[in-house]
Formats: structure tokens, sequence, C-alpha cells
């Protein structure tokens, strides 16, 4: 692996590294430690007086772009005077002294050999472009995402079409339509499904997505392996191969039967003992613990995620206040806009029955520490605050200490366990840096942040962190 340096931050305890100089001389400096730079990649480093000069540069860098050895979708424009970044400040997104130019995506023209049906977990249908390999900036792309069958109509999509291919962000293959001008009649319609591809039963076609009717039972060992997954319920022994055994021998049918799995049914799967079966046992009864932001991870609603599920969580308090909310209320939730209401709402009443067997079966239904728990328990909104109450906290590097095993999204989950809210990115809002080994971007940005005057942001290590946090620390 090879990269480029651009920029430099001086940790506590290392050794001192001048912090005013302008950004052009200390990336010269990092390079005459040895380190390669943006000074010695092909489109270099360049100081320029005028806003022509540096447009001009970026349009000199845009036709160095074909012959790069890698891929770049854009060039930064940086104030060079340490004072001057000082005086700009960082807005919520990025710094406001330094600004991304962004170059159009490279667009390659190839042909759409087939079109392939996936079916998610959820029982979603998604249509996938085969396309003739093409080079796209040193990458060979034979797939691409087409969303929906209503992009496939809008686009007028046909076999064999010439299409026009690039990549979302630089990353993410996509067709943009097809060439029109270029068919020769020889092309032949998309054919659209007429059943589900997986299992063969009806298909939804209510909405832009098409969905198996069976919903997540069409895939009905992909959506319990996803809900015992680490970051959602937690079932260390409950993989692919049991969950597969646990399925073919129609011993479960949704995520709540496998709290009901008596140890003798454990016993008929291949392989596993009586210490597995037990193990497992143990895991399941563990599981019934997770708090509610768990349980809805696990349940996969659409447009939701490990995040968003949290937040919901902590709204609600309940699951019983979840599932009695109206749109209005659900909107009320942070990151929830009205695209998503429809989709959650009706997952959610697909889900009941399957939310009411993990009820019986003892699974937790509340999230510690939530304003709504403590309402729908009778304490009002006085629920206890924590140590990190009022803090908007980033984590960022590798977590050592007592902190070591946990997952990121555990990480997120113990901020807000003690009170705090956990954000992926650094902005004027963050108040706290958790800044384990490696950390790099977020925690040179924290630096600048916390170097302006009246700022209230601090950095500090895993271990002072776990010391701060220690009442609320995962047994």
């Amino acid at each position: 692996m090879t990269f480029h340096a651009y920029a430099a931050v001086t940790l506590p305890g290392g050794p001192d590294f001048p912090d005013q100089l302008p950004h052009s001389e200390t990336v010269r400096q990092i390079e005459d430690l040895g380190v390669q730079t943006t000074y010695s990649a092909t489109p270099g480093l360049l100081v320029v007086d005028t806003i022509d000069k540096a447009q001009a540069r970026v349009e000199e860098i845009a036709a160095l772009r074909p012959a790069l050895p890698f891929g770049i979708d854009g060039a930064v424009i940086k104030a060079d005077s340490r004072q001057d970044q000082v005086t700009a400040g960082t807005g919520s997104r990025a710094p406001y002294y330094a600004i991304a130019y962004k170059y159009p995506a490279t667009i390659r023209q190839t042909s759409l050999r087939d079109v392939t049906w996936n079916v998610g977990r959820t029982g979603v249908i998604a249509p996938r472009a085969v396309l003739e390999p093409v080079d796209i900036d040193g990458v060979t792309v034979t797939y691409a995402t087409l969303h929906n069958p209503a992009i496939i109509e809008k686009m007028g999509l046909m076999y064999g079409d010439v299409v026009s291919v690039y990549r979302a962000g630089d990353v993410i293959p996509r067709v943009e339509a097809p060439v029109i001008a270029l068919r020769t009649g020889a092309e032949t319609p998309i054919q659209m499904p007429q059943a589900c591809p997986n299992c063969g039963g009806d298909i939804d076609k209510s909405q832009q997505r098409w969905r198996c009717i069976k919903g997540r039972a069409c895939r009905l060992a992909a959506s319990i392996e996803y809900a015992a997954q680490r970051d959602c319920l937690d079932i260390e022994g409950l993989g692919s191969k049991v969950t597969a055994q646990l399925v073919d021998a129609g011993l479960v049918t949704d995520i709540a039967d496998v709290f009901t799995l008596d140890r003798a049914a454990r016993l008929t799967l291949d392989r596993m003992g009586a210490t597995s079966a037990d193990n497992l046992l143990a895991a399941i009864e563990k599981a019934k613990a997770q708090p509610l932001a768990r349980v809805v991870a696990a349940l996969a609603i659409p447009g939701t995620g490990r995040s968003l599920s949290r937040g919901i969580a902590k709204h609600f308090g309940t699951m019983d206040a979840l599932l009695a909310a109206s749109a209005a209320d659900l909107t009320a939730v942070d990151k929830i806009g009205a695209e998503k209401v429809p989709a959650i709402t009706a997952d959610l009443a697909e889900l009941r029955e399957t939310i009411a067997k993990l009820a019986v079966a003892g699974v937790n239904m509340t999230e510690p520490g939530a304003a709504g728990a403590a309402a729908a328990i009778g304490r009002g909104d006085d629920a206890e605050a924590g140590p990190l109450t009022g803090h908007i906290v980033v984590v960022t590097g590798s977590m050592t200490g007592l902190l070591e095993k946990l997952s990121r999204n555990e990480m997120n989950e113990l901020v807000e366990s003690a009170g705090g809210k956990s954000s992926g990115s650094v902005s004027a809002r963050t108040t706290m840096l958790v800044a384990g080994d490696g950390a790099g971007s977020k925690l040179t940005k924290a630096t600048e942040l916390a170097e302006r005057p009246g700022s209230t942001l601090v950095i500090i290590t895993p271990d002072e962190f776990a010391t701060l946090v220690a009442g609320f620390l995962p047994a």
C-alpha cells in the first residue's frame, strides 16, 4: 500500500512539529523526512496568488487525469496561510479554507449483455446490469446497479443496447442511459420477472421497488443470519450453516422462533453436540437482554440502519410506543424524512406478529436511559444524566485497553448510553473526539477546531474515555 501525505499534526507526547507554517511548507518538510507527499504526486502541489491561476491549475490537472496512475475525482484548492485557515474556520461538513473542485464523472460506453434479478434479505427484488467489461479510470466494470424496474422502463433499456456507464462518486458503477443513436434494430426488450427469481412466488409490484410477496420468508436464512450478527442481537454460534439447517428443517419461520427452540431441537442439527447446543442456548438467552436499538436493527426495517435504529429506540423508548407512532411521530426522529415513513410504517405492520412473538419469548422491548422509556414506566423525562450528557462524540482510530474489543457500533452505543450523541464526522458542533491508534483526518480536523478561540472540543485517548464512562462499560 502506498499513500501521499497532505498534512501533519503533532500528537500528545510526540516530537514537536511547527504548526504555524504555511501548508506548502509543512508538506515540504514532511517530504524532507522521506514521506511521499502531494509534492511528489504527478499533479504536484502548486502555490498561486490569483483565482485565475488556481483555475488554470485545476484545468491542467484535469488534462493530466487520464494518464495518472491512480483515480481522482477533483482537485483541492486550499488557503496556504495558517492564519488564513484559522480566520476562515470550519463548517459542519468541511473547512471553509479548502474546497474540492469536482471533475465530471468519467463516462464510458459498453454493451448491455443481460439483466439479472437479485432478491435481498427482506424480499426486495433488485435488477443488475451485466455489461461487456469496460475500463473506467483503471477499474474493470462488469456489473452496474439499475435500482428498480421503474428505472429500466424510464430509460427504455433493451438487451444489446450500447449504454453510457460511469462510477457514481468514482466508486459505484451505474448505467446512465442507452445510446439510442447506436441502435441497430437487433436489440430486444428486457424481460421483467413474472415470479420471484428466488422462490417462484408472486411479486408485489405496488411500489417502485418490487418485492416478493413472501417478504422476509423468501430469504429467511439470510434474514435470520443478519438479525443474529454481532451489531444486532449478537447470537454467537448462529451463523450461516446453523441458520440454513434450522430453516431447511422447518424449525424456524422468523427470528422470533430462534428464542423458543429447545435443546432437543438443537441437538438434531449436524455437528451440534451437547456443548455446542448449550453454548448456543446461552447465547440466545443472553440476546434477550439486548436493548431496543439492537432489536430494531435486527428487524432490518427498510430505510434504517444501526445508527438510525439507535435514534428510533432512543426517541420512542419502547416498542409499544414505536408501533403506535404516527407519520408525524416518525418524522420527529432525526434523519427520518417524510419519504421514509411509508416504507417504515408498512414494514412495522408486517412485523407485528414477529415482534409480538419476540416479546412473549422474553426479548427486551425497551431502550435503557431513553426519555420515552422513562415516561413509559412513570418516571417522566427525569432519566439520569450521564457523563456525556450534552456532548457530541466522534470515535476514530483503533480502540485499546478496555475498549479494544468493542466494534464501532458498540462504541456508538456506549456513547449514547452515557448520555451523549454519537457522530461519524467532525464538525463545529463536535465537543469530544476519542482518538485511538491510527487516527487520521478526523484527528487532524479536530485538532484544528480545538485550537480556535472559544472552542469547547476536547481530544481524549481511549483509556481516558473508558475512565469517563466506566459505569456504562459492558460487563
